[in-house]
């Protein structure tokens, strides 16, 4: 469905004739990048711990003219440590059962700052809950209370600004720290350095992009998709940076490239603070100069608290980072963004998801109806391009979160997934160890191959199989 009608040259006949090029959905998670020299999950994890730590060590009564006492917490190590408190106690069994869930990354901990910010809130501008919450005897021991009535009073010190201010700086310095690695990436791809393991990346992108008509939703803000497909739609005016929502939605061409969760090349702008104005208020904009502004403002990456679902209090950034990101998603370019996924996952002839953990819920919610609701129809083809450092068949694989997200955001059983060379073989307990390296698996239903497969050896050592994952997603399932 949705296919896009391309004219290829003349025919013996003397007519043109028509080459239907199919739709491939194309979804980049973060482990399409760690090839290219960015950081991993864990690996920012431990740098965004150090820049909390050193926040309120830089600060202090320096901040904001002098407002924020000295003695505030790491608010961010204090929310790291209780999430790895969580689980103390309680039997290793069950702890690996769910310990996933609530484990401390930086993204869950960014999320738990801004339910803390809102927690502090001073009546009656915050929600009952969260105050409630605030009150426990934990905060007490710690000296963070709900701010009084006056807490937007900053000479008062107050727990709701020196919680944001945290925030705020967080957001910021991860922004930063992207868009240096992706200028070096950048620089490092002009000098040659960088070509080897860009290589096969480009060479993927460029056998898919030749067979089909390519949307790619990159959950990415790095430049590597971007560099692989420079001539893409992003969603904004390259030259004058203004976002375009209406040509974003009303698009019928694809070859587009949306950073869902932002881009590096987002800045926040006040462009008027004249309520009357049309363009007044913050916003984001697209600028294509990494390396400075070049209209001698500086670049922003965190801008005002903004009002949300049931009044909670979100901050603008040019990344969405953290929990609550379905409230982050409210302003543009996000909320488009995500408006126009819906479509495109149901517009889709084949769906190519590349080192993506599942772990973002909005996404696979929207995944998961769209192959549900596309089922009696007959399901697109999906293939994912993870990594699996042991080797393990996904069926042997049910406790791990990785294969359990997969299997539940793509509806699938993971008891039935099989490599090439044991698709017949009736049940799980009997396959080895390790899968055959370099094979793909896929779904068996009474040996017959259903159209869902994984490829867990990295995301570029996909680049040599490409021409069969291309024949798999056109249609031919026996091509893996």
């Amino acid at each position: 469905m949705g296919e896009l009608k391309v004219l290829e040259p003349a025919i013996d006949n003397g007519l043109p004739s028509i080459h239907v090029k199919k739709r491939l959905l194309v979804v980049l998670g973060a482990g399409s990048s760690v090839e290219q020299d960015f950081p991993n999950t864990q690996e920012l994890g431990l740098e965004i711990a150090g820049w909390a730590r050193e926040h309120f060590e830089r600060v202090g009564r320096a901040s904001e003219g002098g407002h924020l006492p000295s003695q505030w917490p790491d608010y961010y190590g204090l929310l790291w440590k209780n999430r790895e408190n969580y689980h103390s106690g309680v039997p290793d069994e069950v702890k690996g059962l769910a310990e996933h869930r609530t484990a401390p990354n930086y993204e869950r901990v960014l999320g738990d700052l801004h339910a803390l910010m809102n927690g502090v809130l001073g009546k009656p501008y915050g929600d009952p809950i969260y105050q409630w919450i605030t009150k426990a005897d934990v905060f007490k021991d710690l000296g963070i209370a709900p701010d009084g009535a006056d807490w937007e009073d900053l000479r008062s010190g107050k727990n709701f600004h020196a919680v944001q201010g945290q925030l705020k700086a967080l957001c910021t310095r991860l922004a930063a720290r992207i868009r240096g690695n992706s200028v070096r990436f950048e620089i490092e791809l002009e000098n040659g350095r960088g070509t080897e393991a860009f290589e096969p990346y480009r060479e993927i992108f460029l056998g898919l992009s030749q067979e089909f008509d390519l949307g790619v939703y990159n959950l990415n803000y790095d430049t590597v998709a971007l560099n692989a497909l420079p001539h893409a739609f992003v969603g904004f005016h390259r030259k004058n940076g203004r976002f375009v929502p209406s040509e974003v939605l009303s698009r019928p061409d694809w070859n587009f490239l949306y950073h869902l969760h932002g881009s590096v090349h987002h800045r926040i702008r006040f462009e008027s603070r004249v309520m009357e104005d049309p363009d007044f208020g913050q916003k984001i904009t697209w600028y294509n100069d990494l390396s400075q502004t070049g209209d001698g403002e500086d670049w922003e990456d965190a801008g005002d608290v903004a009002m949300k679902s049931d009044g909670k209090r979100v901050l603008l950034t040019s990344l969405i980072a953290g929990g609550w990101k379905l409230d982050q998603l409210q302003d543009e370019p996000f909320l488009t963004f995500y408006s126009s996924f819906v479509r495109h996952v149901h517009e889709a002839d084949a769906i190519l998801i590349g080192g993506y953990g599942f772990g973002d819920l909005h996404v696979n919610s929207i995944l998961r109806n769209a192959l549900r609701a596309r089922s009696r129809s007959g399901r697109p083809p999906v293939i994912v391009l993870g990594h699996n450092k042991g080797g393990r068949p996904i069926a042997n694989r049910d406790a791990d979160p990785w294969s359990s997200a997969m299997a539940t955001t793509l509806r699938v059983p993971v008891k039935r997934f099989r490599d090439f060379q044991h698709r017949s073989e009736a049940h799980w307990t009997n396959l080895p160890h390790k899968v055959p390296p370099g094979e793909f698996e896929q779904l068996v239903d009474a040996n017959r191959p259903i159209p869902i497969a994984t490829w867990n050896w990295g995301f570029n050592a996909a680049a040599p199989k490409i021409s069969e994952i291309i024949k798999w997603l056109s249609g031919d399932l026996a091509a893996l």
